[in-house]
């Protein structure tokens, strides 16, 4: 009971926090506070409990190198001209209406080929966003094409770390996994792109016209080197090289071009590195001042901290007397439905997609009726992009917070209502058939019982004779 009421009291917190516009690193602070308060009710020491929030710590050093060689790299893939370049290279290929649709399949192709959601947004949705506002595209739309495109990626991708996570909890393939998941996300992204299509032609836009691709073309030296950066993310990602070693060699050349080819002071790189970059004209800084490690201050904050909750959970018991709930959800439902509940649950009080993967795989494995195949498709359509979905989840946060794109782009993440929203519905036309499987397999298991008991009693009656006659 105490549990329910901790947790509650936890999602109500981020819910008001989330409403009032509290930073989210204070709202996760006054949950770990809650947790622990929890953790001494308990009986856990303080200096155990800060133990167990260090472990949760460590399980996420690796994503927090990564955030930081992401804002390193944004910024002086604005300085060395990279962002401009391909900008106002699209800017003929791309129409503002198209634009949307545009920006999601290029996210879609860009997260399928890194892996990742948040190198897709530090790469392609960098460069969709700048071009939306030098458009004047609707910024809202665009976001959260990006937001969608960078987790169908992160889902689908063989190079994933959720789908190989996913693959060690439930002992599958990932590549069958794969081959699943695209073809139950088939419909959904179908849907997406209809969806997106006719919303960027639908959707005003502000005034924007040469101006814009001039001040960039002027501000930096566009020449063919500074596409060398994005040039080293696509030959990298095709030999499936390592998202950090390909980001690093991507910031290297990044860096090598800001002073070769936009004549950048050596004196400068450290202050870029650190605050971002910040161009001289008005215009300019309208559509590429950003990065830097600064600009990750907040997402680190929001990862370390929600990372300590994964510890303590698993320190202190705290999620463990919700498996029953679960097992009762499954038997009234079906499996698909306990784990979207279940996925959904975690998400909001996991504030990270791996932690939220984890738990909900703690709380829904071994499910009744459930194949590990099966199993793996429905975390892999729940819990895996509706992560992204939470406004305070570091999983729409970080990737929002790379393009600069609004909290609200979440409600125009269209592929990550979809997907969960068709397999519900595949889910709910299944059970009737399965039911009705069912009901005949026990009216065919009752008769076998009936036959059995039968010609157990002729057995016994004709062993008794048999005894008799002796």
């Amino acid at each position: 009971m105490l549990e329910t009421i901790v947790l509650a009291v936890f999602a109500g917190l981020l819910m008001t926090g989330a409403a009032l516009g509290v930073p989210l690193p204070l709202t996760l602070l006054a949950g770990f506070a809650l947790f622990c308060g929890y953790g001494l009710s308990r009986g856990h020491g303080a200096r155990e409990l800060a133990s167990f929030s260090l472990a949760g710590v460590k399980t996420v050093s690796g994503v927090l190198a990564l955030l930081a060689i992401v804002g390193v790299m944004a910024a002086f893939w604005r300085a060395a001209g990279t962002i401009p370049a391909i900008v106002v290279l699209a800017s003929g290929l791309v129409s503002p209406g198209a634009l949307v649709v545009a920006t999601f399949l290029l996210c879609c192709l860009m997260s399928m080929l890194m892996g990742t959601a948040f190198g897709t947004a530090a790469t392609m949705g960098i460069i969709c966003m700048t071009l939306a506002e030098a458009m004047g595209a609707n910024t809202l739309l665009v976001g959260g094409a990006v937001l969608a495109g960078s987790y169908f990626g992160d889902r689908n991708s063989p190079m994933s770390s959720s789908a190989a996570l996913v693959a060690t909890l439930t002992h599958t393939d990932v590549f069958s996994n794969v081959r699943s998941m695209l073809r139950t996300g088939l419909l959904p992204f179908a849907l997406t792109c209809v969806v997106y299509a006719l919303a960027g032609f639908a959707a005003p836009r502000t005034a924007a016209g040469a101006a814009s691709f001039d001040a960039l073309s002027s501000a930096f030296d566009l020449g063919p080197a500074c596409l060398a950066p994005a040039a080293v993310v696509v030959g990298l990602s095709l030999r499936r090289v390592s998202v950090r070693r390909t980001l690093l060699a991507a910031l290297a050349v990044s860096v090598a071009v800001c002073v070769l080819e936009q004549h950048v002071a050596l004196a400068d790189l450290p202050r870029i590195a650190l605050l971002g970059y910040h161009a001289e004209t008005p215009e300019v800084a309208r559509l590429v001042d950003g990065g830097g490690l600064a600009s990750m201050a907040n997402i680190e904050c929001v990862v370390g901290i929600s990372a300590t909750y994964a510890g303590l959970f698993d320190g202190t018991g705290l999620l463990s007397g919700l498996r029953s709930r679960v097992d009762e959800l499954n038997r009234r439902t079906s499996p698909f439905v306990s784990v979207l509940a279940t996925g959904l649950a975690t998400s909001c009080i996991a504030c990270n997609q791996t932690l939220a993967i984890m738990l909900t795989d703690q709380l829904c494995s071994g499910l009744a009726g459930e194949t590990r195949e099966g199993y793996a498709l429905d975390l892999e359509n729940t819990v895996v992009t509706c992560a992204a979905l939470m406004p305070w989840s570091i999983a729409a946060t970080a990737t929002l917070s790379f393009i600069g794109a609004p909290t609200a782009s979440i409600l125009a993440a269209c592929f990550l209502y979809l997907l969960p929203l068709c397999s519900l519905a595949s889910s709910l036309l299944r059970a009737p058939v399965l039911r009705t499987r069912g009901a005949t397999d026990a009216r065919g298991h009752g008769a076998a019982a009936r036959l059995a008991a039968v010609s157990g009693g002729a057995g016994v009656r004709h062993g008794r004779t048999m005894a008799r006659a002796a």
